[in-house]
């Protein structure tokens, strides 16, 4: 008799426990169109800052060229 009682208290634990990790995963679920957004908007900031700075960091190269070349001629 002790033993069923045992198992009937250990019945409504687990019950409580499936029923607060159902709880935590309607709750994460409900979160994931905010994170969804937060990811686009950082792959679209990340998609900016890099057309913003190509053209920027071709310059610099052509520039570092120019400067080596002007480099190389003052050594000869």
């Amino acid at each position: 008799m002790q033993r069923l009682k045992e198992i009937q208290e250990e019945f409504k634990r687990l019950s409580t426990e499936v029923s607060q990790l159902k709880n935590s995963i309607d709750e994460l679920q409900a979160t994931i169109p905010g994170v969804q957004k937060f990811i686009n908007d950082v792959e679209r900031d990340v998609k900016k800052w890099k057309f913003k700075t190509e053209p920027r960091l071709d310059r610099i190269q052509v520039i570092l060229d120019v400067l080596k070349i002007d480099s190389n001629e003052k050594k000869k």
